[in-house]
């Protein structure tokens, strides 16, 4: 994974905050005019559904991640991570409503299909791919530049999936099934780590967005509700929630 991270443009330096980025700012607006319309449509078309304070999340739903602790929103970045870490896109958590970066929608596993609008069980393993970069959530064992945690980046494509994109949903009390109402955790298929927001902040040009790393145990940084989204009911016919990678990939790194 690190070294097809390679390739990647940009770079978040050292520790000590020397990042190099450029402005995102026109396409970020482009993109937010595309989930807008998206959401928009499907609402309209009577498919999917704006978020609820109880209602269901299921597969294929596009959602957002805020921690419940920090309140800042998991979101991919077109900065990449230098210095010491791996090379791959920034995850970061941002505030307020004005990032597009910060729309995911919920895949499957490889070899096992997760169709729209299915319920996830508690215990369940999803993707999350991001709605704007195509790049998937994912972790590894590099260290995080600010907590010291594990890095948490944004990496692949549509067709390029790995292992390491693969997280197991579960929460605390509450039904059998992921609703909005439910504070979650998710851990890392493959590391044991549990997804964070922490409240360290980056300097420029991710000035105070805040990080986004893997704990080793639970804690209050680690749990997370689905702010806003949008999401497909059970329907008679289903259909898949996402292609699947043309091949899939085992983790090499680690």
């Amino acid at each position: 994974t690190c070294a097809r991270a390679s390739r990647r443009t940009g770079r978040v330096a050292g520790k000590q905050g020397r990042l190099q980025g450029r402005s995102m700012a026109g396409s970020r607006a482009l993109a937010a005019l595309v989930i807008a319309l998206f959401v928009a449509s499907a609402v309209d078309a009577g498919s999917a559904t704006p978020a609820k304070a109880d209602g269901a999340v299921t597969c294929g739903s596009v959602i957002t991640l805020k921690g419940s602790r920090v309140g800042s929103t998991v979101a991919c970045q077109e900065v990449a991570y230098g210095g010491q870490g791996s090379g791959q896109m920034a995850c970061t958590g941002v505030t307020g409503v004005s990032d597009p970066n910060r729309y995911f929608t919920i895949r499957g596993v490889e070899g096992k299909e997760c169709l729209q609008g299915e319920p996830i069980a508690k215990g369940a393993k999803v993707r999350l791919q991001n709605k704007v970069t195509g790049r998937w959530l994912h972790t590894h064992r590099v260290r995080s530049m600010l907590s010291g945690g594990q890095e948490v980046s944004c990496f692949g494509s549509e067709t390029e999936s790995d292992d390491s994109d693969v997280w197991k949903v579960t929460w605390s009390g509450g039904g059998k099934h992921w609703s909005t109402k439910d504070k979650v955790t998710l851990q890392h298929d493959v590391t044991g780590a549990y997804l964070a927001a922490m409240p360290g902040q980056y300097p420029n040009p991710l000035t105070g967005q805040k990080e986004i790393a893997g704990l080793r145990t639970k804690q209050s940084e680690t749990l997370f509700e689905v702010a806003e989204g949008i999401y497909f009911p059970q329907r008679e016919n289903k259909v898949p929630a996402g292609k699947k990678p043309t091949k899939p990939k085992v983790h090499s790194e680690l």
